[in-house]
């Protein structure tokens, strides 16, 4: 679904002409419409038996969306965007209701002492299956645009997507439903004891933390494609390449940083990755190449794999399970308002009002739009959330302290590849045939 689907969500608006404000939108309103959504699903699931009829649910609502989501922009050439737009909000609606149910009950199924390596592994098998079919999408996406017949091929795409979602479902309804814990004596965890909590709760804490830096991240976020696709002029085949570097690089480092998460805590690995976010706009600022944003987004895959795992493995770790649903979906509305504000009000006003172009004295310098300083903003931004941010929130675990800089180093010298070719090498002798000694 997410490789020839929700993926191709952003190019789709952009083949239909959509401009910075509704690129924003689609870059971060699903953020806030899929945190609502989530609190809605936390209600829901205070009122049902079980989990997995929520997330069936969900599911379902995904599926059914992506097929007008291509329809309609169509079918109704004059409110063709704002049909798009409603289709998006349907589909992280969907997404939402099912999000705190699902993950209150992974919370049960998964011994805490393995999380980070379980969901590390878990999170690989995704991308290998959506680094596939994404390049299946740019394959598709690319014939069909050489034909003159760019549309057909985005039909194909969220038609194949639907489908893959509805066989996910049928494969939910097999899965374990945990009996899910109870405490009727225990008043509701409410958003408002959420956010009272700002000065003494450490999970709020870090919530307003990971929401801000979030939220400076989403200055840029939902420009990076408008920049590669309407700037740049790369091909979908191109885009494509770039955005499976990004998550190929996911996919190597995810592994190793659930490992550093089990052992040195999950917040290590967040004042890690932290360091490290500002200067991932700053890279597409400096250069053009296409080879050199190749390795940006090797760079911000190996970043933001550690940061998310860690971000999420937190929520497990200090949320208990009564109150999982609940602090999750405060957690992605604050997230989503901190996304919102990032894109729509601060990354599209300067889109749309900052110049492509400098002059200082003797200084005149040309960009190709007015993104590169999106960018840099974004940057700048991301650095003074990290400095103020991150050092507010403690560690919930016991743990073995590691620095900072340590963490950095060991990535920084390769050790996370070094890792990958350790356990390669073993897989490759045992799949060889065995030597015949003769004597």
């Amino acid at each position: 679904m997410w490789g020839l689907g929700e993926s191709y969500i952003g190019p789709f608006a952009l083949f239909l002409g959509a401009n910075n404000f509704v690129m924003a939108f689609i870059g971060t309103g699903p953020v806030l419409i899929t945190a609502l959504a989530q609190l809605t699903g936390a209600i829901l699931l205070d009122r049902s038996s079980g989990r997995k009829p929520i997330i069936c649910l969900g599911i379902a609502g995904q599926a059914f969306v992506l097929l007008p989501l291509f329809l309609l922009p169509f079918l109704l050439p004059i409110g063709g965007m704002a049909a798009l737009i409603i289709c998006i909000a349907l589909y992280f609606l969907s997404a939402g209701i099912s999000a705190s149910p699902w993950m209150s009950l992974m919370g049960d199924v998964v011994d805490p002492a393995e999380r980070g390596r379980y969901f590390a592994n878990r999170t690989r098998i995704m991308m290998y299956t959506m680094i596939s079919f994404m390049l299946l999408a740019g394959i598709i996406t690319n014939s069909w645009k050489a034909v003159g017949h760019t549309a057909v091929g985005f039909g194909f795409l969220f038609c194949t997507a639907s489908l893959a979602r509805f066989a996910s479902m049928v494969f939910m309804r097999h899965h374990y439903d945990a009996p899910l814990e109870r405490h009727p004596t225990e008043a509701p965890f409410s958003f408002w004891d959420f956010l009272r909590g700002a000065k003494k709760s450490n999970f709020t804490k870090f919530t307003f933390a990971i929401a801000l830096m979030n939220g400076t991240t989403n200055i840029a976020g939902p420009f990076f494609a408008v920049y590669m696709l309407r700037d740049l002029q790369w091909t979908y085949l191109q885009f494509t390449a770039n955005m499976l570097t990004f998550l190929i690089s996911q996919t190597l480092f995810v592994r190793w940083w659930g490992g550093i998460g089990d052992r040195h805590g999950n917040r290590s690995v967040l004042v890690a990755t932290g360091c490290l976010l500002p200067i991932l706009p700053l890279m597409w600022v400096f250069s053009t190449n296409y080879l050199f944003l190749l390795f940006a987004q090797l760079v911000s895959g190996a970043t933001w794999s550690g940061f998310n795992l860690a971000a999420t493995n937190f929520i497990y770790d200090s949320v208990p399970q009564v109150r999982r649903a609940r602090a999750l979906s405060y957690y992605s509305i604050i997230n989503g308002c901190f996304s919102v504000i990032g894109g729509m009000l601060i990354g599209a006003f300067v889109a749309e009002h900052a110049p492509s172009s400098i002059k200082t004295g003797l200084i005149h310098i040309t960009l190709s739009s007015s993104l590169p300083i999106v960018f840099i903003v974004s940057g700048l931004a991301r650095a003074l959330a990290a400095a103020i941010m991150l050092p507010q929130f403690s560690e919930v675990r016991e743990i073995e302290p590691i620095s900072t800089a340590r963490i950095l180093w060991r990535l920084g010298i390769g050790q996370p590849l070094f890792g990958q070719v350790g356990e390669f090498m073993p897989r490759m002798r045992t799949l060889l045939p065995p030597k015949n000694n003769k004597s």
